[in-house]
């Protein structure tokens, strides 16, 4: 990567500070949610221990002037409950910033006691909401009353405005979908993503955006990401320690791992300016910031790859790019994890 002059003083800051921060304890899942664009599953074995998690938020909340709000999630974060539980403590004796959330498909729900103990738990610990997931996807995997029965008492113990759901709709009026025939939940799965609720990366782009496609490539021409890459104020955090904004899987910013677990970890302010002065110079990111996926394209055509004749949006199209160029093994520093590509 060639190097870029600095950004001048004088220059306003092309990278807003990054007041939302999502740390992904674990890529495991029970499911494998045809909507998934992080790729989790029961296959995938990454995990962020307490130690690394409390850096990572230390990092994070040190970083800007009014510090970062973060949320907790997955893949299923209650996959692993005394982590989870000790990560919140912890981090309230630490004053690190309110507990914005946690996230959660609601796999665990099935005890009406012990769900109220670890809400009442996570209440004491600092968390201010609750997210649930709930759609025809996740209903392949967990049975819907689940995640009522998760609902209905996180309103009773923590009050209904502290209480998410991903989609309230679906909670409402859904059904278990694993039980369907494989042409029924298809069906279904299909008239679902046409409401363009899902983010088409990851699992979501290889099973529902085909289905959606519509644009040619060069329909999706010019079509920049600044936006998203640099000005969202949203991150996420890998397991281990990977940043990517956070609407964007699959695109490294800069990692905020230490030398080794329970070391101090990098300094996430010092890794935004950096993002800020040589953004422009990097492969992946400098491409989409000035041009989107069609910048990406044109370096994919040179090296053989063939393009859909229609794709669902601009993210579907950098998605295959991406995929693509992982194939040739290129643009590792900006492309990963590789179990997301691999899913």
């Amino acid at each position: 990567m060639g190097a870029m002059p600095a950004r001048r003083r004088d220059q306003p800051m092309p990278v807003k500070h990054w007041s939302f921060a999502g740390l992904m304890l674990t890529y495991w899942c029970n499911a494998s949610c045809a909507s998934c664009y992080l790729g989790c599953g029961p296959r995938r074995r990454e995990e962020m221990s307490v130690e690394a998690a409390l850096a990572f938020w230390r990092s994070l909340h040190e970083a800007g002037p009014h510090g970062c709000r973060v949320h907790l999630s997955g893949g299923e974060p209650f996959g692993d409950w005394p982590r989870l539980i000790e990560i919140c403590r912890r981090a309230k004796r630490e004053g690190l910033g309110p507990l914005q959330k946690v996230e959660t498909n609601a796999l665990w729900a099935t005890d009406a006691a012990e769900v109220r103990d670890r809400l009442r738990a996570l209440d004491d610990a600092g968390m201010q909401k609750l997210s649930i997931s709930a759609d025809p996807y996740h209903q392949q995997f967990v049975p819907i009353e689940r995640c009522r029965l998760a609902a209905r008492l996180a309103g009773e113990v923590l009050g209904p405005g502290r209480v998410q759901v991903r989609w309230r709709d679906w909670l409402a009026d859904g059904q278990d979908t694993g039980e369907l025939s494989e042409a029924d939940r298809a069906g279904l799965f299909a008239r679902y993503a046409a409401g363009r609720r899902d983010r088409h990366t990851g699992r979501a782009a290889n099973l529902l955006a085909t289905g959606l496609a519509c644009k040619s490539p060069d329909d999706l021409a010019d079509n920049s990401c600044r936006e998203a890459l640099l000005r969202s104020r949203h991150v996420h955090v890998g397991p281990d320690g990977s940043v990517f904004p956070g609407t964007c899987a699959g695109i490294l910013l800069g990692s905020l791992a230490g030398l080794s677990d329970g070391e101090a970890a990098a300094d996430a302010r010092q890794l935004r300016l950096r993002l800020a002065d040589d953004h422009a110079a990097r492969p992946i990111v400098g491409t989409l910031t000035r041009a989107g996926p069609a910048g990406l394209l044109a370096e994919a055509r040179d090296s053989g790859f063939r393009p859909r004749e229609a794709y669902a949006d601009k993210c579907h199209l950098c998605w295959e790019v991406r995929k693509w160029f992982v194939r040739c093994g290129w643009h590792g520093q900006e492309l990963g994890p590789a179990g997301l590509y691999q899913s």
